[in-house]
């Protein structure tokens, strides 16, 4: 026969059971779950998207103020964001007709794509030809007097692109071609992952955007050596002007220690030990010689001894030059 439960054991059934899914809810939210795409893993790590962030704004910040003096306006230019894609996606994210120019490196030799709206450009070269400047609604592709003219300021991109890596690699950056298909841009396989800067660009209330795909090995060129990853790491050791200028404060105000040697003498053991309070010892120079002055064991200084304001005092004389000594 089945046994018959009391209330008590009931009531503790029916507590146990609806405490099982809070319990197993405060599990769960406890766990902290991290999303990982294995199919597009992260290459590029905090510190070396850091360098990518600081270099191109530096490109944005230059770059903005040569288009300003150009056209003649207020031009705004921010980093908007940096990411790490395969090369199909950035190709598939560009809609032709566009503005696409293949850069080319030395060393590391290597090359990257550029790309902006026909838009931007065809504004450009109206305002480089004196017109008022307006965006098209319709997209066309730029004609070759355009590129002509566009060349002049996507040479000053890669120069700024060049310049801002200067403090990372040193290289130069030539334009190659230009095209305006992006199925005719073929720097990288499809598959290969790439970084993609992304800038935007104001000019009178309209926002464009500007593009730089980098293929990873480029980059991974670059920031895997020694010295780049020194400066990842522990930051650049050249001090700025700033810290330059606190530290040749502090040098100015620190205190030295200036010895005239008034004079030498020579004695002999014996006569060394038998000296008494009032003897008189005579040096080897004259009261009207110049005395060396020495800092920290370094004859710099020849002066001459006196007294002002009844405290001894010396007169530099004269300075003395050594080999690899500046007079400062």
């Amino acid at each position: 026969m089945a046994k018959i439960l009391s209330q008590d054991e009931i009531d503790a059934l029916l507590s146990n059971v609806s405490g099982e899914p809070e319990e197993a809810l405060d599990a769960e939210q406890k766990q902290k779950i991290s999303i990982y795409d294995f199919k597009h893993p992260s290459l590029v790590s905090k510190e070396q998207m850091r360098l990518l962030e600081n270099i191109h704004e530096g490109v944005c910040r230059n770059f903005g103020v040569f288009l300003s003096a150009q056209l003649r306006m207020i031009v705004e230019m921010n980093l908007l964001a940096i990411d790490q894609i395969m090369y199909s996606e950035f190709v598939m994210s560009i809609a032709p007709p566009s503005s696409i120019y293949v850069c080319s490196t030395d060393t590391p030799s290597s090359q990257f794509v550029l790309e902006m709206n026909p838009q931007l450009s065809i504004f450009i070269v109206e305002r480089l030809f004196g017109g008022r400047g307006s965006f098209i609604t319709e997209v066309r592709p730029i004609s070759v007097i355009e590129q002509r003219v566009m060349r002049r300021v996507v040479d000053r991109i890669a120069f700024e692109i060049s310049r801002n890596w200067g403090n990372v690699a040193s290289f130069n950056t030539t334009i190659s071609r230009f095209e305006s298909n992006p199925e005719f841009v073929q720097i990288v396989p499809s598959s290969e992952p790439v970084v993609v800067v992304s800038m935007e660009i104001k000019i009178h209330g309209n926002s464009t955007l500007m593009n730089i795909c980098y293929p990873y090995m480029f980059i991974s060129n670059i920031v895997s050596s020694p010295e780049v990853q020194e400066k990842i790491m522990f930051g650049s050791k050249e001090a700025t002007d700033e810290e330059k200028k606190d530290i040749i404060d502090n040098l100015n105000y620190t205190n030295m220690v200036l010895r005239p040697q008034l004079g030498k003498s020579y004695l002999n053991v014996n006569d060394f030990l038998n000296l008494k309070i009032g003897d008189v010892i005579m040096l080897d120079t004259r009261t009207d010689n110049l005395l060396p002055v020495y800092v920290h064991n370094r004859h710099l200084f020849n002066a001459l001894v006196g007294i002002k304001k009844k405290r001894y005092a010396i007169q530099i004389n004269s300075v003395l030059q050594r080999e690899g000594q500046n007079e400062d």
